[in-house]
């Protein structure tokens, strides 16, 4: 007979076995991602009794009292759980406690984490024998969801050997300005004064990277004082505005510096971009780029434009060319 049983059927299953007098333990969870945790309590759990059953919330349950899940669907939890030996039945609540099934199953014995008072167990008035069971610090799904992330977030933040390989033989960078150096967002004053917001992180990697012999270029279709000043600090001249023939400066930039097509990068966040961006030898969009930009380019960075999108390309390029330990024991002796 299969563990995972309606609340009908096991009710029935459950008058018989009491007849027999087995000692009937019920608990309840959403049991999302099975864990030690989990595993160590379920065992006491059991010894409370005879017959452990487990009674899972829905899926609608879960969604309703924790956001964002559940990780896994209430069909392939209540498989995992009805596998485990100390488990002897599974069923489902709709509700956001299981009282309404408490009552309907009238178990012998209620179970549940040490994070709950005896006295707060849904079922307490209904059950004579509650207990709460010892918690297990630090084990719990949100705690290994938080490790998955961080720890993919880590991996992420290298990036390919590829991305790797191409960034060594670079020369030259080229960035559009507008969704890459700046959010994106145009700000004009009533005398039609353009103001630009830049990342000071930003900034300080690109005078890093020509400071490593990279030459750098702005390309923009918009004309902005506030870009030119801005340039003007980082060392950086060869600025181009309000041309929106962004190919035609690309081919000027290449015929003047005899670059080769591995030794250019370039960063752009829209479709106008995309005629530098697909031939330049190495091609980054910031994350918030529009999606087929995205598409075509070999790297998408984890930031967001100008908020560390051009920093984080820096040092991959720095890091790249093996001068970022030099920057840093530069830094480190001031």
């Amino acid at each position: 007979m299969s563990k995972i049983l309606n609340p009908e059927k096991l009710k029935k299953e459950i008058d018989k076995l009491k007849k027999e007098g087995k000692k009937i333990v019920f608990t309840n969870g959403c049991f999302d991602i099975i864990h030690v945790g989990h595993i160590r309590y379920l065992k006491k759990a059991k010894k409370m009794g005879d017959i452990l059953i487990i009674a899972l919330n829905t899926d609608k349950s879960v969604g309703r009292i924790k956001p964002s899940r559940p990780i896994n669907p209430e069909n392939e939890r209540a498989e995992v759980i009805a596998s485990l030996q100390m488990v002897d039945f599974v069923t489902f609540f709709d509700e956001d406690t299981p009282y309404n099934l408490i009552k309907y199953l009238q178990p012998d014995v209620i179970v549940k984490g040490g994070d709950w008072k005896v006295e707060h167990i849904v079922g307490a008035d209904i059950v004579k024998e509650v207990y709460s069971l010892p918690y297990f610090e630090g084990v719990s799904t949100t705690e290994i969801i938080n490790r998955i992330l961080n720890k993919y977030k880590t991996q992420q933040s290298q990036p390919p050997a590829e991305i790797i390989e191409k960034a060594k033989k670079l020369k030259f960078l080229i960035l559009d300005v507008d969704g890459v150096l700046t959010r994106g967002d145009i700000i004009l004053d009533e005398e039609n004064n353009e103001f630009k917001i830049f990342n000071v992180r930003d900034g300080h990697g690109l005078v890093m990277l020509h400071k490593a012999g990279v030459n750098i270029a702005v390309i923009t279709g918009r004309h902005s004082k506030a870009l030119q000043r801005r340039m003007k600090e980082l060392g950086i001249t060869e600025i181009y505005q309000g041309t929106r023939e962004k190919l035609k400066i690309f081919n000027e930039i290449v015929k003047t510096y005899e670059l080769k097509k591995e030794e250019i990068a370039a960063m752009g966040d829209d479709i106008i971009d995309l005629s530098m961006l697909t031939r330049a030898g190495l091609s980054f969009a910031p994350e918030d780029a529009h999606e087929e930009v995205k598409k075509r380019v070999d790297y998408i960075t984890l930031n967001k434009a100008g908020k560390g999108a051009v920093r984080e390309i820096c040092d991959i390029i720095l890091k790249a060319k093996g001068l970022w330990d030099k920057f840093i024991d530069e830094y480190s002796n001031f």
